[in-house]
């Protein structure tokens, strides 16, 4: 197999190619775990705990943002990239400042007050798919928004707003959709970039638009028409 890695090197990228020897259909975890021990020590990438749990193995395959512990490799020949729009370090590995500090300076976790509030799990089954989140970053990385620099929040720091948001244990309340506003939920272009390669099917976009219904009943935010300029037609 026929391995081709987009390393970043004291200020820039190289592309270099090895030889695989590996059977089957390896993950590209196993890939890069084996070219460390059998063909270039000095290789760097993140990876943790093997079960797409950790999020830390992030990398683009073949143009696509994957997580590299999950992802298998059929073909004989196979790109592997940093992912996009995070800070390169070393190799594939990328800051994760831009995942942290969102979630610090927007105080993303639950707040609860004085009163002990309980949560039904009928309640709970309605922001499921939210929790499933694990930081992984990949859907900041494919977000048209994002990567245009826009001021927009991000699909991912959103996603962790909307379960705290619907969660009567909060204290903050209404306080919270007065913040999600601050973050422009509305810039969101609904191209579905970050549901379609969330590796936990956590759906972003479809948390999205429920805070910006949210915000339109408020009165926080006018409604927008259809717009679909980014597909650039």
């Amino acid at each position: 197999m026929k391995v081709k890695l987009k390393r970043f090197k004291e200020g820039s990228y190289l592309l270099e190619e090895f030889e695989v020897t590996l059977e089957g259909n390896p993950t590209v975890l196993e890939i890069l775990s084996y070219i460390k021990e059998n063909l270039d020590p000095t290789l760097s990438y993140r990876a943790m705990c093997r079960s797409a749990i950790c999020g830390t193995c992030a990398v683009k395959v073949n143009g696509e943002h994957r997580l590299a512990c999950n992802t298998r490799v059929e073909s004989q020949e196979v790109l592997i990239e940093p992912v996009d729009n995070a800070e390169p370090i070393r190799d594939l590995v990328v800051s994760h400042e831009s995942i942290y500090e969102p979630l610090k300076l927007n105080r993303a976790w639950l707040l609860p007050g004085e009163r002990t509030d309980s949560i039904t799990p009928q309640r709970l089954r309605v922001t499921a798919h939210a929790w499933d989140c694990i930081l992984c970053g990949i859907c900041n990385c494919v977000c048209p928004p994002l990567l245009e620099g826009k001021t927009f929040g991000g699909p991912m720091l959103l996603t962790r707003l909307y379960k705290i948001l619907e969660d009567p244990r909060d204290s903050k309340g209404e306080e919270r959709l007065h913040h999600i506003k601050d973050l422009n939920p509305q810039e969101c272009v609904h191209c579905s970039n970050c549901s379609i390669f969330c590796p936990k099917a956590c759906m972003p976009e479809r948390w999205i638009t429920l805070m910006e219904n949210k915000l339109v009943q408020k009165g926080l935010i006018q409604k927008k028409g259809e717009d679909f300029g980014f597909l650039g037609f």
